[in-house]
């Protein structure tokens, strides 16, 4: 009785065992668009086919989706709002925005938005 116990428990117990290999995703390459907009929203300076292929570990670098996800970041992050926002939070002004068109009106919003941070904490 005890053998056919111990069996049973042992044929149990490896029937349950999971095959690492059964589950493993298809590499299907880097979305360059998500990476770029990624790369925007974040406030990151664009980069250098380099050293994207170095952080991406993928060599094959689609410069122009890069370009097109890091201009749609860019019109989401660049916007005097959420710039004020950003400044009340105490991050410096992303760099992503350097390029953008109206530079000047963003960069006083985010100041603003800095002098209204510093304000609100030294009240508290």
């Amino acid at each position: 009785m005890r053998i056919m116990t111990i069996t049973a428990l042992s044929l149990f117990l490896t029937a349950c065992q999971v095959d690492p290999y059964t589950h493993q995703p298809d590499w299907t390459g880097t979305d360059w668009f998500s990476a770029g907009k990624e790369d925007a929203m974040n406030g990151a300076a664009i980069k250098t086919n380099e050293t994207l292929a170095d952080a991406w570990n993928d060599p094959k670098i689609d410069r122009g989706a890069y370009l097109r996800g890091y201009k749609e970041g860019q019109e989401k992050i660049c916007q005097q709002d959420f710039l004020y926002a950003w400044g009340m939070a105490g991050k410096i002004f992303p760099a992503s925005c350097d390029t953008a068109e109206n530079n000047a009106a963003l960069r006083h919003a985010w100041q603003e938005g800095m002098a209204e941070g510093t304000r609100s904490s030294r009240l508290n």
